[in-house]
Parts: structure tokens; C-alpha cells; sequence
């Protein structure tokens, strides 16, 4: 890896939202098709009449003294859901690696959670939440850490199954020559071999979780009897209000909050992880960060450390499980038993899908099937176009700041901040806009939909021309290739890992944020394109679940087939053919 590759914290594999891994070794697309059917069956059976308690809901006070408590109250949610995330990524890879049959029934799953839309959590849990939990405040607050716990698991997971498989098996030798048991493996080698891409692939998913976090907040003071305060709150109410100095100073308070989790959390953490990078023995580790500085001046800090340390030296320790060995034959019977569940597997599936057509048809009807369907396909052709013409701008402006070594590091940082700030911040304002302007034609609220998306695509191709080889476009230079054909030839092929990396990642946001962009409000007047976003917006306003579940479905069934008939294929394609030796 060059020293220019080593700036940027983007590689393909950290920033695709594809569980590779799945369709190689453990999962395959009719496991994920089984659980969506038996999803579909649940949908289906789904009491139409669920519906959410209604009443007036109480006014926020908009005041500024009131914002820093609001703010204090979204950071807690966003800590113990980032907290909650990992505890149960790591206990659900434990399984995946010491279970063939706990691989079998999670990795399906994986794969139909990832394309599960975040933004239809709190949509559909919240009539169950507020039904079951002791007070309404305790079930608000479980549905906004539900969503955000949605939105940092699956990529968790993905990331450290990712890095588990990419152990070297020379380090296995190790493993095996110091007669480890499997705890010990996988506290003292498969932890920290991905703790470097845990931390960065962390960072890149914040600014959705900030999006998820905000979203749910809204959600639940919107329509209902909970007064539940949260920037997401306030935020909403400043919106019914029309206040523009609230929502600036909400945006103010939200940059500020990116600061200090950036200074505090995230840039520590960078530094910590390095030492667990491959490769890295006898490299000039990267500058410290002050607030890292500060803390080990402390002497109580200091204390404290070491005793987790030691803590964690010993717990990593215990002498739990069987001694580790490499398997390296595969028994026939396995290969029958896997064909047994494959056929098991599509029994059920025919069967869920059978039962639930009747049932949908008779809860909703044909044509209302299939405007579900049309609102997909158009909400998906939105995507693709303003994904395609993000991209006609990022891709020359991110080639030329790659290959610009002095402004490549400035604007990588700049975008880093970019792609952690939640866009649906800036929705009100655009509302805003569009209300003052009625002569602009409400397609104008597209947009919207990769105002967040587009910075994974920068990142994409900014780092891909970064690391693009020096050698290689110095031969290019002296061999006089020049125009269009320096693009075909040489540039685009090399980046296009790249670039792909970021584009099914902004695919992907797109898709999730198009519930909150093709739905907006700003005071008494309401914003709406035609697609599935909308749909589900105005189900849930009605309170209709039935019909949120159902748009939910739907779209996980597109982004589904997205992954199995267009990225996987495309992400196997470049990786045989484009990749960069």
C-alpha cells in the first residue's frame, strides 16, 4: 500500500453495503428469498387495524436554552445504541464462526436486514412499543435506539466477518502452535485483526445513523401523545412552526456535536487502531491526538486504563472452548446436509409465498400490489438518475483532486465531515425553498434523495484516485495516451473498485432516505412526489401499519434484487478483471 493510499480511511470492502462473504462460503440468495418470504407471511398476517394511538402532541419549547438538554438526550440515545450495536455484532459473528449451523440461519438473515429500510423501524415498532412497555417515554426511547442500533449492526457484522475470513493463515499456525482454545482466538487474534476496519467502517456509517437517530425522533412526536425531546424533536416542531432561526440553530448545535464526537471519540480511536494494522512494525505511527494527549497527562486516566487493560488481558485469557484446528476436509455428509436444507429451504419459501398472496390480495387488492410495485420502480428510477448525474460530477472533480497530492488530504477531511452530517437536517430548509417558490415543479424535491449518498461516491473516487499507481500514469504519460482514451484505458478501470464501492453505498442511503424526501412538511403545507417513500409517509400518517409493512417489504425485495442481480455480479466482475496488483 502506498503512503498516498494509507491517507484515506476507504478501501471497497469497508464501504460496500454487499455481504460478499455471504454468497461464497455460508449464504446464498434462496436463504435470503426464505426469509423474506417467511417476512412477506408476517406482513401478510398483519391485523389491518393496527394502528398507533392518536391525540394533539404537546409543542416542544423552541427556545435556545432548552436546545443544549435536547441535545445532551440524543447523544445518550446515539451512545448506548452505537454501545448496543457492537456488544451484539460480536456476539452474533461468534456464532457465525463457531456454529455451521448458527452460519446458516444468521447469514441469511444478514443479507435481507441490510436491505431492510432503517427508516421503516420506527414506523413499525413503535404501535407494538407503545402497547407493551410500562410508559409511552420508555417506548420512545426503545424505538429510537432500535433504529439506530438497525443502522450500525448490519455493517458491524458485514465488516468483521469480512476481516475474520481475511485472518492470514500464517497467524492460524500461530494460533494452533500455542495451543489457543477458540475463545482465546477469538479475543487475542480476530478482535483485533479488525478492529482498523471496525473503527472506519464505524466512522463512514455515522452520518446515517445521525439521519436514523433524527428520523425516529420526529417519527414519534409526530402525530402522537408523547412529548419526546431530541434534536430530531426539535427539529420537527421548529418545521410546524416555520421557525428558520431554530432550525439554523439546530444545525449549529448538530456541527458542534460532529466536532466533538470527531475530536473526542472518533480521532482517539483512530489512533488506537492503527496498532492493529497489519504491516505497520517499525512504521512511524500517525500524530496523536490532543485530546489523547491530555488524557494520558492524567494520572487518573492512566489508572484506569490499566486496570481495563488487565481486565481485558484476562478475560481474553480464560481458557474457554476446545483447542483450535484448522479444518481443512469437508465431510460428504455436510454437502448432503446442505442440500437437504437448500431443498427444505425452498419448500418453505413456496409455501410462505402461497399463503401469503391469498392473504395480501384479500387485505389490499391487485391494484393496490401493484401501485406498491409502480411507486418502487419509480422511486428506484429516481435513485439511479440522481445517483448517474452525482456521479458526472464527482468522478472528473474526484480524479482531479486525487491526483492533486496538496488538495487531495484537505478535501478528504472535508468530505469525511460531510458524509458524518445528517442531510435530513437540511430537508426543512429545502421545504422551505419549494413553499416560497411555487411556480418550481415539486420534482425538484429529488435532489434530496443523495444530498447525504453522494459523499460515499466522492469518497469512492477520490480514493481510488489516490491510490491509483504513480508508475502506471507515468507510463501513460510518456506513452503520449492523452483524451478520452487515457479515461477508457487507464483511469477509469483502475478507480472503478473503487467507485463501485461508493456507489452501491449511496445506492443503498438512497433508497433508505427516499422515506423522509418524498414526504416533507414545513408548517400546514405538505410536499410529496409519487413513489414508495411517499407512500409509506402517508400510511404511516394515516396510521395505516399494515400498508407501512408492506411498502417496507416492498423495498427490501427491490434492494434485494439489486444485490443479487446487478452488485453482487458487477463487485465479482471487477474483482477478477479491474483489480490493481
Amino acid at each position: 500500500m502506498s503512503d498516498r493510499q494509507q491517507e484515506f480511511p476507504f478501501s471497497p470492502e469497508l464501504c460496500s453495503s454487499l455481504p460478499a462473504f455471504c454468497g461464497k462460503r455460508h449464504g446464498s440468495w434462496l436463504a435470503g428469498f426464505l426469509v423474506f418470504s417467511v417476512i412477506l407471511l408476517c406482513v401478510a398476517y398483519l391485523p389491518s387495524n393496527l394502528t398507533v394511538l392518536s391525540g394533539a402532541v404537546e409543542a416542544l419549547p423552541l427556545g435556545l436554552v432548552y436546545l443544549p438538554d435536547y441535545a445532551v438526550q440524543t447523544i445518550g440515545r446515539m451512545l448506548l445504541g452505537l454501545g448496543l450495536s457492537l456488544v451484539s455484532a460480536l456476539l452474533c459473528v461468534a456464532l457465525i464462526f463457531r456454529s455451521r449451523w448458527a452460519a446458516k440461519c444468521l447469514l441469511p438473515l444478514l443479507d435481507v436486514g441490510q436491505a431492510f429500510p432503517v427508516l421503516a423501524i420506527p414506523l413499525l415498532v413503535l404501535p407494538f412499543v407503545q402497547s407493551h412497555m410500562p410508559t409511552q417515554a420508555v417506548g420512545a426511547e426503545v424505538v429510537v435506539i432500535m433504529t439506530i442500533w438497525c443502522s450500525q449492526f448490519w455493517g458491524m457484522v458485514q465488516v468483521l466477518c469480512q476481516r475474520f475470513y481475511g485472518v492470514p493463515a500464517e497467524l492460524e499456525d500461530v494460533v494452533c502452535c500455542f495451543g489457543l482454545t477458540s475463545w482465546q482466538k477469538f479475543w487475542q487474534l480476530e478482535v483485533p485483526f479488525a478492529i482498523p476496519a471496525l473503527v472506519r467502517k464505524t466512522m463512514l456509517s455515522m452520518g446515517g445513523s445521525w439521519f436514523a437517530a433524527l428520523y425516529a425522533e420526529s417519527v414519534v412526536l409526530d402525530g402522537h401523545n408523547w412529548l419526546f425531546a431530541g434534536i430530531g424533536s426539535y427539529i420537527r416542531q421548529a418545521a410546524c412552526e416555520r421557525n428558520v432561526g431554530a432550525l439554523l440553530a439546530a444545525l449549529a448545535c448538530m456541527l458542534v456535536i460532529i466536532v466533538v464526537f470527531d475530536q473526542i471519540l472518533f480521532r482517539p480511536l483512530s489512533a488506537w487502531a492503527v496498532r492493529f494494522q497489519p504491516g505497520k512494525v517499525g512504521e512511524p505511527h500517525l500524530a496523536e491526538p490532543w485530546f489523547l494527549k491530555l488524557l494520558r497527562r492524567t494520572h487518573l486516566f492512566r489508572l484506569c486504563v490499566l486496570f481495563c487493560v488487565n481486565a481485558a488481558r484476562r478475560f481474553s485469557r480464560l481458557p474457554i472452548g476446545a483447542r483450535y484446528v484448522q479444518e481443512h476436509t469437508v465431510d460428504g455428509n455436510t454437502q448432503w446436509g446442505g442440500w437437504l436444507v437448500a431443498a427444505l429451504a425452498v419448500v418453505v419459501a413456496l409455501f410462505a409465498a402461497v399463503t401469503a398472496w391469498p392473504l395480501l390480495y384479500a387485505a389490499c387488492g391487485l391494484p393496490v400490489l401493484f401501485s406498491v410495485i409502480l411507486c418502487g420502480g419509480i422511486t428506484g428510477l429516481r435513485v439511479f438518475v440522481m445517483v448517474g448525474l452525482v456521479s458526472l460530477i464527482w468522478i472528473p472533480l474526484g480524479v482531479w483532486l486525487g491526483l492533486k497530492s496538496p488538495y487531495a488530504g484537505r478535501m478528504q477531511r472535508l468530505i469525511q465531515y460531510c458524509t458524518v452530517f445528517p442531510a435530513n437536517l437540511l430537508f426543512p430548509l429545502w421545504a422551505a425553498g419549494l413553499v416560497a417558490c411555487p411556480f418550481v415543479p415539486t420534482f425538484w424535491q429529488s435532489p434530496l434523495i443523495v444530498l447525504g449518498a453522494q459523499w460515499y461516491i466522492a469518497l469512492g473516487v477520490l480514493a481510488g484516485a489516490s491510490a491509483y499507481p504513480s508508475d502506471l500514469l507515468e507510463a501513460a504519460r510518456n506513452l503520449n495516451v492523452t483524451g478520452s482514451l487515457w479515461w477508457r484505458k487507464v483511469l477509469l478501470p483502475g478507480i472503478l473498485p473503487y467507485y463501485l464501492a461508493g456507489l452501491v453505498a449511496a445506492t443503498s442511503s438512497a433508497w433508505n432516505a427516499a422515506i423522509a424526501v418524498e414526504w416533507l412538511q414545513w408548517g400546514q403545507t405538505t410536499l410529496s412526489v409519487h413513489g414508495l417513500g411517499s407512500f409509506m409517509a402517508m400510511a404511516a400518517a394515516r396510521g395505516d401499519v399494515s400498508a407501512v409493512a408492506l411498502g417496507a417489504v416492498v423495498m427490501c425485495l427491490f434492494m434485494m434484487a439489486l444485490n443479487a442481480f446487478l452488485w453482487r455480479p458487477l463487485s465479482d466482475y471487477v474483482s477478477r478483471r479491474l483489480k490493481l496488483n
